[in-house]
């Protein structure tokens, strides 16, 4: 059974997106969010699916990049898939995947930056940025 992998590292409410594509083989993207000080924030997630919506496997992404300024953590948990396409069908099913959470330091008001690095199918990495900006 062909599999099909999504991969959106920032959630629906990003304020802004920007890609660079750098070769055929990888390609970096740049987003920003806005978070609370001291709150635990999920920036983004990534699932794998089968054409029939079933879990395919973890893929594996690495945090390249800490923050500086509070802790990302990848967590593995239940989540609905933002598929398009065929795979449309899928947004209502819950399957495996991996969540990014956010949480700066307590008290902290500024930016930070997280660095990402996923495959997305078809040979091809992406890296992503997050730049995030706290508020109070």
């Amino acid at each position: 059974m062909k599999s099909t992998f999504s991969y959106l590292i920032a959630a629906a409410m990003i304020a802004l997106c920007g890609c660079t594509t750098t070769s055929d083989s990888f390609q970096q993207k740049s987003v920003s969010k806005t978070v609370l000080s001291g709150e635990k924030t999920k920036l983004g997630q990534t699932w794998h699916v089968n054409k029939d919506c079933s879990f395919v496997g973890y893929l594996p992404t690495h945090v390249i990049e800490q923050p500086k300024h509070g802790r990302f953590q990848l967590v593995r948990e239940p989540v609905f898939p933002y598929e398009k396409g065929e795979l449309a069908k899928c947004r209502t099913v819950k399957v495996q995947g991996e969540v990014g959470y956010y949480i700066s330091e307590p008290g902290y008001i500024g930016s930070d930056k997280i660095v990402v690095r996923s495959p997305s199918g078809n040979g091809r990495v992406d890296e992503t940025i997050m730049n995030v900006n706290v508020v109070k």
